[in-house]
């Protein structure tokens, strides 16, 4: 290859590449308007960034037939194979974004009370997780062995899992001992009896599922885990019977 060669080369990589940014600024433009419905301005960006490896490939092309002009003859019939599976990868991965879209829309109300953090990362967490699944396969869809992704992103998963369920056993664990303890508490001390632990004296209010609410001799409400009252020595002083009204 000659110096001209090259710098045509180069001239068709680089046109490819402005191409690509000048088709992905239009199609952001056009599809990412106000006034386009939300599933479309949510496609723009995938739909845009396409159309700027759609560029970059043309200027690749362009540069592969100067390079060698014979590795261009097999390649239409390549691409009129290859195309099907290409178009088919690309519906996948845009009905994947409409449909983690209306995912996130739906989810809006059942999060209404959350703090906006929580929301936030609950629409990032669905939405990531739909799109993942679509790239997955839309890459099996173009041919490509995906075993070793399948395995990383199945690790991933357990690992999640796994987190999420000692989060939630060692969370409970102590919630658990705490019902169990007032199941027995219920049966020691009732509400208006006068309870005294060793920092604590006050009047039984209440006995909740996990805790015993007891108003402490300032008139502060405090509430004592179930456990402590099991674990520790506790004076009682039972609340005086309601006397009987003398029969007429």
């Amino acid at each position: 290859m000659t110096t001209t060669d090259w710098i045509v080369v180069a001239g068709a990589v680089a046109g490819g590449v402005l191409l690509g940014l000048i088709l992905s600024r239009i199609l952001h433009t056009i599809l990412g308007s106000p006034k386009r419905p939300e599933p479309i301005r949510s496609a723009a960006g995938p739909l845009a960034s396409l159309g700027f490896w759609g560029g970059v490939i043309i200027g690749l092309l362009v540069a592969l037939g100067v390079i060698s002009p014979e590795a261009l003859d097999q390649l239409p019939k390549d691409i009129i194979a290859f195309l099907p599976r290409a178009l088919a990868a690309a519906i996948l991965v845009i009905a994947a974004n409409v449909l983690a879209s209306f995912a996130t829309a739906a989810l809006g109300p059942a999060l209404a009370r959350a703090s906006a953090g929580v929301q936030r990362q609950t629409a990032m967490v669905v939405r990531s997780t739909i799109l993942g699944l679509a790239v997955l396969l839309a890459i099996r869809q173009l041919g490509i062995d995906t075993t070793v992704i399948n395995l990383g992103v199945a690790a991933i998963f357990f690992c999640i899992a796994a987190s999420l369920t000692l989060l939630i056993g060692l969370g409970g664990r102590d919630v658990a001992s705490q019902v169990a303890s007032t199941r027995a508490v219920k049966r020691l001390i009732a509400k208006g009896d006068a309870v005294t632990l060793h920092d604590l004296t006050g009047e039984v209010v209440a006995v909740h599922p996990t805790a015993v609410e007891v108003r402490a001799e300032d008139g502060s409400a405090v509430l004592v885990p179930s456990a402590r009252f099991l674990d520790e020595t506790v004076a009682i002083t039972r609340a005086a019977p309601p006397e009987e009204s003398p029969a007429t």
